[in-house]
């Protein structure tokens, strides 16, 4: 883990998010004021939120694996728990901007040739 609480897997996948949100204007420019007042890390999580969501194809009332809590019995998105245990387990990011691409291109490298 980093100083802040993120590992290198985690901080890589919030870096790609901040990119790939940034790509539209209006976003790029919204992230950037956040910036002004927000700690990075917290940024990025909103852009990892903005990624998952777009990547998933998600409806409003449902959350994106970044936003759960793995462990907790409450959850109200069962979906969204499920999809990050299964991501933790394959050794995905919980930040990874397209979770099911993340999950495929594990599963290729894990498969015997």
């Amino acid at each position: 883990m980093t100083e802040v609480g993120l590992n290198q897997a985690d901080r890589d996948a919030l870096e790609r998010c901040m990119e790939l949100a940034q790509r539209d204007s209006e976003r790029a420019e919204q992230l950037r004021s956040m910036l002004g007042d927000q700690p990075w890390e917290e940024v990025a999580e909103f852009a990892a939120h903005l990624c998952q969501y777009r990547a998933l194809g998600l409806k409003p009332w449902q959350s994106p694996p970044s936003s759960v809590d793995e462990d907790d019995p409450d959850e109200r998105d069962k979906r969204a728990q499920q999809l990050l245990r299964k991501m933790l387990a394959a050794g995905v990011s919980r930040y990874e901007p397209d979770p099911l691409k993340a999950l495929q291109a594990k599963r290729r490298r894990l498969k015997p040739v």
